[in-house]
């Protein structure tokens, strides 16, 4: 008998966690969960893509940084002996085979394929690639029609939600029964995964339901500091800085303000314009100086750097690259674009809030982990909510807002309207 161990793939796991806040009706002699397992919400930003859902009333969620890249699949026979192997994931579907998650641009002889900050990228094929994958990561249910709820910069909704919602009706063989099939690498047999409802809405609206509700669709009062108000009445105005875009709009005693919706996006107060971008100019002005070849580099590599550093809470030793054969210290230009994008921030962007009449600052998105301090700091006696500051998004992450909150805000709805969408 054979005692040779097989080499363990890697496989992609749902991570699971249990809802922040016991909802407000959990008590209740006919208790139930809104939604079940089919209700999957996700945001397909330009950064990342992360999808999540409620299973049996634990939270189930994936992210995927937004790339991809060709691959062959290539691997070495279990019979030969080597010093051990860079393994990846990827993933078969109509378009080919590609690998996907962090770092994998270092691992093909192609280039990565992003597709950002372009409305043509709403429904586009790489766009529905990424939800395929999440849905793989999170072993969603198969052959059953699946309800998503995902959104769109609040510039661009209006013109690409029906392209999002026919493009994912349609299925991968054009026939709209909203069939498509993936096969993960670790995978035997393809998976079959059917969208039946697709719900588009502006991105912000799910990050605001989060603060508003629990994760069964319960109201949440968020107390002000003296105790007499609710935070989220009164005029509330949602700051979501992104990858790819910063979302400015209002939101009036609950509802939306539409006249505010139609100068709500921003593409030049991104991460990628603000931050990544400058460091990318930075290393090439290094390798010039130094005489040598600028090195070639995509902002999602960079985008990759810079979130490890914040994950390592901004320290010196993840601010440590190596590019090119050298070793590069990024932790003073990190900390200056950073600061650089708190003074934009706080100059060009919550200063008209406030001049506006905000009564809170509702933050959401990514960007917020490098600017946050800064931000608190300048604004000591404002109402500016963020996720850990509330008991019923503890645990939750900025940059997760809109994609969890589309989950208590479809609750809502089913709760008072019978269905997930008014």
């Amino acid at each position: 008998m054979s005692t040779r161990k097989r080499r363990k793939m890697i496989r992609y796991k749902p991570n699971k966690t249990l809802v922040p806040l016991t909802p407000a009706d959990m008590n209740e002699a006919d208790f139930q969960w809104e939604l079940d397992s089919t209700i999957i919400t996700w945001d397909g930003g330009n950064g990342t893509s992360s999808a999540w859902h409620l299973v049996d009333g634990e939270l189930h969620y994936f992210m995927l940084p937004n790339v991809r890249v060709p691959v062959t699949g290539y691997s070495m026979n279990g019979d030969v002996t080597t010093i051990g192997l860079n393994e990846m994931v990827y993933a078969d579907v109509a378009a080919g085979r590609f690998a996907i998650g962090d770092n994998v641009w270092e691992q093909s002889k192609y280039p990565p394929e992003t597709f950002v900050n372009s409305e043509e990228r709403y429904g586009s094929e790489i766009h529905i690639f990424m939800l395929l994958c999440l849905l793989a990561a999170l072993n969603a249910p198969e052959n059953t029609p699946l309800t998503i709820v995902t959104s769109a910069p609040p510039g661009l909704v209006n013109s690409v939600a029906k392209t999002i919602k026919q493009n994912l009706r349609y299925g991968e063989a054009k026939d709209k029964s909203g069939t498509w099939t993936i096969q993960m690498s670790y995978d035997k047999k393809p998976r079959t995964f059917i969208i039946g409802k697709v719900i588009v809405v502006p991105e912000g609206v799910g990050a605001f339901s989060a603060y508003a509700y629990d994760a069964n669709g319960n109201d949440v009062l968020i107390p002000s500091p003296d105790g007499r108000d609710d935070l989220l009445t009164g005029q509330v105005h949602i700051h979501d800085a992104g990858h790819g875009t910063y979302d400015t709009y209002v939101v009036r005693n609950g509802k939306l303000d539409a006249e505010s919706m139609a100068f709500a996006t921003d593409r030049d107060a991104g991460v990628l314009r603000q931050m990544i971008e400058p460091v990318m100019d930075y290393i090439r002005d290094q390798f010039a100086k130094a005489g040598e070849t600028a090195p070639r580099m995509k902002p999602v590599q960079v985008d990759a750097w810079l979130r490890d550093w914040s994950l390592g809470k901004m320290k010196p030793t993840h601010a440590r690259v190596k590019l090119n054969g050298r070793i590069l210290d990024l932790q003073a230009i990190f900390e200056l674009v950073s600061a650089r994008y708190a003074r934009y921030i706080i100059e060009e962007k919550l200063e008209r809030s406030f001049q506006q009449g905000a009564d809170t600052i509702l933050l959401a998105g990514g960007g917020w982990v490098y600017v946050l301090p800064q931000i608190l700091k300048q604004y000591p006696n404002k109402n500016i909510l963020y996720s850990d500051m509330v008991p019923h998004l503890k645990g939750i992450p900025l940059w997760e807002l809109n994609a969890y909150g589309a989950l208590p805000m479809s609750a809502s709805n089913k709760k008072v309207h019978k269905k997930v969408t008014r």
